[in-house]
């Protein structure tokens, strides 16, 4: 992620990874949107839209998400 916070988020079924902690989350889709909420940890209960803008970006609130393979 590119923005307000460079850092590595790793999502995963089930899962999301960033800076060496593993939370537990749902995924929603809405359109173009994928809605991430936390099930577990400081973040429980919170939700985080991820706006798809292409095959290989998205952008949240945090910055810009960029896949790295």
């Amino acid at each position: 992620m590119s923005g307000l916070i460079p850092l590595t988020v790793t999502y995963r079924d089930g899962e999301e990874e960033s800076m060496g902690l593993i939370s537990k989350v749902t995924y929603t889709h809405e359109g173009n949107d994928v809605l991430v909420t936390y099930v577990d940890g400081l973040a429980k209960g919170t939700t985080m839209r991820v706006s798809i803008t292409g095959p290989n970006t998205a952008v949240t609130g945090m910055g810009k998400l960029t896949r790295i393979k």
